[in-house]
């Protein structure tokens, strides 16, 4: 069957511009400005899956900081990864922010 997604996480480059890498497929891509990433990454795709009629759908999802996200009544909120053996206390203060 047909792929009719594919995931590319990206974040900013050290050296300036954009990075994205696809989810299980061996495409990477970079450029300046998010527009051009989309731009090269829809390009990679098109080269990637060239013998296909129809490509699949890209998306691009943002790499997060380090960190967890938790969720809560309150929404969401994200726990630095040094975050070790807290107080009930601080526990609570996350939830409740």
């Amino acid at each position: 069957m047909a792929e009719t997604e594919i995931f590319f996480s990206f974040q900013k480059s050290s050296d300036g511009g954009y990075e994205a890498r696809a989810l299980g497929h061996s495409i990477f891509a970079q450029a300046k400005t998010m527009d051009g990433l989309r731009a090269i990454v829809k390009d990679a795709v098109a080269c990637h899956f060239g013998d296909r009629m129809i490509f699949p759908s890209i998306r691009l999802v943002k790499v997060r900081d380090k960190g967890r996200i938790l969720g809560s009544a309150k929404g969401q909120f994200t726990v630095p990864d040094d975050f070790n053996d807290p107080l009930p206390k601080e526990i609570e203060d996350l939830f409740w922010k």
